[in-house]
């Protein structure tokens, strides 16, 4: 059976008789960040003693995981590991190769299943974990950048107290927010003030490290983190 590395790179050597070269890149350089996140993360979803025995190999830089294993060790939790946190903590992909991200790995999952890598059930589940994150990657990308330049803008101004933490969205209005720790027991804060724009683009529930400045009964932001699509 063929290792995952021949795979992606069978994959892509039918990709590039199709593609026009600028788009064969975006394809080629998101395969290789999959491959760079299944050779560093993959293994923490192997049962505990395959995962001490892929350790030891590694240790000794024996195979990467991708060398190592094949098709039946990957699943649909890595894809969405590798596009709602890699992609965003590791990468820190803006709103383009987000987009991507969800093209290629869609391309990918079909070709696999038209191949008989994978079954249609597998495959079925693997489509759906990218379609429920194609649209909101991408706007969770934009939204961080928004937000940054937003907390760019305050962060000078005085302010009467100050809040941190990891924060879920939980209501929105046109240019105001409300958030609560998910971290920890709390109570929603807000209205959180922030252009309409980011609004616009806000989602219950997409999580983001944040810390506000009250002030005459209102937050504004002044530090942020990258946003996670829920």
């Amino acid at each position: 059976m063929d290792n995952l590395k021949k795979i992606l790179d069978d994959f892509l050597t039918d990709q590039k008789e199709r593609l026009s070269k600028r788009t064969y890149n975006d394809y080629s350089n998101v395969i290789s960040l999959f491959e760079d996140y299944l050779n560093s993360y993959a293994y923490m979803h192997l049962p505990a003693k395959e995962q001490d025995n892929f350790e030891e190999k590694a240790i000794y830089g024996e195979e990467s995981y991708c060398e190592m294993y094949s098709i039946d060790q990957l699943s649909s939790m890595q894809i969405d590991d590798f596009m709602a946190d890699f992609m965003i903590r590791k990468v820190m992909a803006e709103k383009y190769l987000m987009k991507k991200t969800a093209t290629v790995m869609r391309r990918f999952s079909k070709w696999l299943k038209n191949n008989d890598y994978i079954t249609e059930e597998k495959f079925d589940i693997i489509y759906s974990t990218i379609n429920e994150k194609k649209d909101s990657l991408p706007k969770a990308a934009e939204l961080s950048d928004l937000i940054y330049d937003e907390s760019i803008k305050n962060e000078f101004n005085k302010y009467s107290s100050y809040e941190e933490g990891n924060y879920a969205v939980t209501k929105i209005k046109p240019g105001k927010l409300w958030v609560k720790d998910y971290m920890e027991a709390g109570e929603e804060i807000g209205p959180v003030i922030v252009p309409k724009k980011i609004t616009d683009l806000a989602e219950r529930d997409f999580f983001v490290f944040l810390e506000l400045g009250k002030k005459n009964g209102k937050y504004y932001i002044v530090n942020s983190g990258n946003v996670y699509p829920y």
